[in-house]
């Protein structure tokens, strides 16, 4: 049994049981107005291979949320939406839940308060975390591509057969793609060109940008690349564009320049520790030491993460179906206590979010025959329900009702980083 467990601080919270029909009796009235609300409840998936999931049945709208096979402990149910949750009814499918639960009700951060500053430690990144959240907020969002993402190990993987003979070249070419990338598809949201920067630091070299700020680290397979070379695009220009030198100085002085121009009040940025990916928590700590510096502050920071340390291909279920908190199995956080936001996605703005996607080159993989088959056999023969819309996984996993963040205070944030370093 793994229960899964976070370090919440909820605005308000209550007991809830189900009847027999699964609908939820609150031991108290909350108001699910403005508020992202999460179900605790403890649940047992009846299969080890196939994913059992929950009908919630709102009063004018249905969700599904999957589970993973195999597993049984503590889950937490997403029925942000539902303001009335005296209407609201669970119906359990291929899996069995508890009759007794905990309701937490998170009032959600004023996102119109300011500008807003997604960090992308990659390109792509922004996109599968937050396209729905800088949609709704395009006119007020800035995004900020740490990483140009040029890394390749073999000429096999560049994304046009044959183009280049040399991985010298290739590797060249998929920075100018992904760079690309990364400027053109947020305009698909109506985000201003204006607010759109790709750094062009190097792929997984960022964590040793940041462990050893006064080195310059050359690329290791073409030694004369500086990221000036990826920032053609940008609209502004940044303290380590005259001189460009790949270092960790010059990445967080980028950082910093860019929170003084835009002061944002509300910063987007990979959650350091459910995030494993090297990358990713190193543009966490960059952004503390750009903050510790400059001496701004955001009000707010909201944390996502696209890799996880647990639960493969979550969220789980086809394209469509809710998204949760991710899998953690901790209640301290070198943070302090979370919050949670759950950012609603309408099926149109899911469908622009699978545009999105497909504008993204690193997202166009070519599927091994065998995960072909799996996919032909899932579709076809058990109809389990998924869209297969593109090749990679993010088209499944990503394309969700939801986009689920949990956030902290400014201070916070910064505290949590900087004492830990």
């Amino acid at each position: 049994m793994t229960h899964h467990t976070y370090p919440l601080k909820a605005t308000d919270s209550c007991h809830v049981t189900l009847d027999s029909t699964g609908r939820l009796i609150l031991e108290k009235s909350i108001n699910g107005a403005e508020m992202t609300m999460l179900l605790r409840l403890n649940c047992r998936a009846r299969s080890r291979r196939k994913q059992g999931h929950v009908k919630i049945h709102g009063p004018k709208q249905q969700w599904v949320q999957y589970i993973e096979a195999g597993e049984e402990g503590e889950r937490w149910f997403n029925l942000t939406g539902i303001v009335s949750l005296a209407d609201c009814r669970l119906e359990a499918v291929d899996c069995s839940l508890a009759k007794e639960g905990e309701l937490f009700a998170f009032q959600n951060p004023d996102l119109t308060d300011g500008p807003i500053l997604i960090l992308s430690p990659h390109p792509d990144d922004a996109e599968l975390a937050a396209y729905g959240l800088y949609s709704d907020h395009a006119e007020q969002s800035w995004i900020i591509t740490v990483s140009a993402g040029e890394k390749l190990k073999t000429l096999k993987k560049q994304y046009i057969d044959g183009l280049d003979t040399s991985l010298d070249e290739a590797v060249l070419r998929k920075g100018d793609i992904r760079a690309w990338n990364s400027i053109s598809t947020p305009r698909l949201a109506g985000v201003n060109p204006h607010r759109l920067f790709c750094l062009g630091y190097f792929n997984d070299m960022l964590s040793t940008l940041v462990a050893e700020p006064n080195q310059i680290h050359p690329h290791p397979s073409v030694p004369s690349l500086t990221p000036s070379r990826f920032r053609r695009w940008n609209p502004h220009r940044l303290p380590n564009d005259a001189n460009s030198q790949h270092s960790g100085a010059r990445l967080i002085a980028d950082i910093k320049s860019l929170l003084e121009l835009i002061r944002p009040t509300t910063v987007l940025v990979t959650h350091p520790e459910l995030d494993p990916h090297r990358d990713h928590i190193a543009v966490a700590e960059a952004l503390a030491l750009a903050m510790q510096f400059s001496g701004f502050i955001p009000d707010r920071v909201l944390l996502y993460a696209n890799h996880l340390r647990h639960g493969k291909h979550f969220p789980y279920g086809p394209e469509h179906s809710r998204a949760t908190l991710p899998p953690w199995f901790d209640d301290q956080s070198r943070l302090g206590d979370w919050q949670c936001y759950s950012h609603p996605l309408d099926m149109e703005r899911q469908r622009q979010k699978v545009v999105a996607f497909d504008s993204m080159h690193d997202l166009q993989a070519n599927l091994r025959l065998e995960k072909r088959l799996k996919r032909w056999w899932g579709q076809v023969v058990r109809h389990n329900g998924f869209h297969y819309y593109g090749t990679h996984d993010y088209f499944q996993t990503h394309i969700k009702a939801d986009e689920v963040f949990c956030w902290v205070t400014g201070d916070a944030f910064l505290r949590g980083m900087t004492e830990q370093s």
